[in-house]
């Protein structure tokens, strides 16, 4: 038989694991709540001019899509939420524009990628995204629900 110094060990030891848990969570959730920036407001602005020349065609205006072609913010993100920005910046270099594929610039890809991100609600930061495969590869897309973007 177990004694009182057991029971009093044992809920010593779940309060402890409770409070360091509870210590644990308001941070974890801070993390999650901060959206990380990768791009700046000019960048983006670039990203739209570039946008409206070469992309506007055939996903529109207003990036919603048409027939086939996919929208750009919406329910975009669920495919790319949590895929490092290089894949993105990627497809885009090699795929895009349809009519003329890798006909862009990296600088020009990147500043795609930074309007794209602007327009699904990510924020604008103090530095340029790169235009670069190997710098993108730490970058991450924010997981981002559908239902918040416009």
């Amino acid at each position: 038989m177990r004694g009182s110094g057991y029971a009093c060990r044992a809920g010593l030891g779940a309060g402890l694991l409770l409070a360091l848990v509870q210590i644990g969570l308001p941070a974890a959730h801070a993390a999650q709540a901060r959206t990380v920036s990768y791009y700046t407001t000019e960048q983006a602005q670039r990203g739209e001019t570039t946008y409206q020349q070469f992309c506007a065609v055939c996903h529109g205006a207003r990036l919603a899509g048409a027939f086939d072609v996919p929208p750009l913010k919406g329910r975009f993100v669920t495919n790319w939420s949590g895929a490092t920005l290089d894949r993105l910046f990627d497809y885009i270099s090699k795929a895009m524009p349809l009519f003329s594929p890798g006909a862009l610039t990296p600088a020009q890809n990147a500043d795609l990628v930074a309007f794209i991100l602007r327009e699904n609600g990510v924020p604008a930061g103090r530095t340029e995204l790169p235009a670069t495969d190997a710098a993108l590869k730490t970058m991450v897309f924010p997981t981002i629900s559908a239902d918040r973007v416009k």
